[in-house]
């Protein structure tokens, strides 16, 4: 029977990880499936591990390749091989729930229009589990807007149509952010994307994901991107913003509000008549509430909240916390079918440890 659904990963030296990822990949209600793996020439136990998945599952199929492509044209070779209606990623380090295939898959088809979408998650880290993007809105307006600032899009809960992933495909030239790419080139040529407000993946995070030669790297190749991004959509991104806007919009490593206001009146400007307005005030309301969660002067966070219209302020406040409660509450579901113990953590992020 030809599989509606084609789960597509790549790993290079995931052995740590890779025998629980693919196990809930196994494990999941919806049966009719294939898994694609991409083993991009690891040195470590992943090809032995892999053999022996293919040969308790027929649904799973290894392909080696013979020089390390890297994650982007590994992706394309697993797009290229798949045979599904559908196209759902995942990631040799995470978990997905198991109901996710079977949710995500009749979120698709009750909803043609959408061409891509993702899923709520919760994170682990050193065994403390915790929700991811509480509170964001999950329809596509936002999320156009969204990518104007940030990649709203969790990659390895991506589940899209075959036939669009298979036009688009992933830029091979790049090496940490071929997802925004992606999302942001889908974008420019209005496929649709939302996201499922459902708690559905579990997304491991690493101490050392980010070393100071990547972090570079995703410095030049986001400015990149979204200077074709905000040029698709609008008169280009302002050279006097380039520097700020990956420093302190993008990044956050860099945060003044004072720049922070400048921008954000220029973007309010830049996108009127072209992109929803509430969208773009959600977008830029995002960035604030990072800034509050890295530390910015309370003051500060005011001040730029003080930019908003009252009216988009308060029922913006009242949406966030809305959500935000029914996000967590759902996590919590997660965390107590799991069996994870709830421990302390702040009033808007609760913490959940094994």
């Amino acid at each position: 029977m030809k599989p509606e659904i084609s789960v597509i990963m790549s790993v290079y030296n995931g052995e740590t990880y890779l025998k629980e990822a693919v196990n809930s990949v196994i494990n999941q209600t919806y049966k009719n499936w294939e898994l694609i793996i991409i083993n991009d020439c690891s040195t470590d136990s992943t090809g032995e591990i892999l053999a022996h998945f293919a040969l308790k599952d027929e649904r799973i199929k290894v392909y080696t390749n013979e020089v390390n492509l890297k994650l982007p044209a590994s992706l394309n070779k697993a797009i290229s091989l798949s045979q599904g209606k559908y196209i759902a990623r995942m990631d040799a380090d995470d978990i997905c729930l198991p109901e996710r295939l079977e949710k995500q898959y009749k979120f698709m088809e009750n909803n043609s229009d959408v061409k891509l979408s993702s899923c709520k998650f919760m994170t682990v880290k050193n065994g403390v589990y915790a929700p991811g993007g509480a509170g964001g809105r999950c329809d596509s307006e936002a999320l156009k807007a969204m990518l104007l600032v940030s990649n709203p899009i969790l990659h390895p809960g991506a589940f899209a149509k075959a036939e669009v992933m298979k036009e688009f495909n992933y830029d091979t030239t790049l090496t940490c952010t071929e997802d925004l790419e992606l999302w942001a080139r889908m974008a420019s040529n209005n496929q649709k994307m939302e996201i499922l407000p459902e708690c559905l993946l579990i997304y491991r995070l690493h101490d050392k994901q980010i070393t100071s030669t990547t972090l570079e790297r995703q410095h030049t190749e986001v400015l990149k991107i979204q200077e074709k991004y905000y040029s698709s959509l609008l008169s280009g991104l302002d050279e006097k913003f380039k520097e700020f806007y990956i420093s302190g919009i993008y990044f956050r490593e860099k945060a003044d509000i004072g720049k922070y206001l400048a921008f954000a009146k220029w973007l309010k400007k830049q996108t009127k008549g072209k992109l929803n307005k509430s969208s773009v005030n959600y977008a830029l309301f995002e960035i604030l509430a990072e800034y509050k969660r890295c530390g910015v002067a309370k003051k500060d966070v005011i001040k730029g909240m003080l930019s908003f219209c009252p009216c988009f302020l308060v029922k913006e406040i009242l949406r966030r916390k809305k959500t935000a409660e029914r996000d967590i509450k759902n996590c919590r579901k997660v965390a107590e079918k799991l069996k994870l113990k709830q421990t302390a953590g702040t009033k808007e992020y609760p913490i959940f440890e094994k």
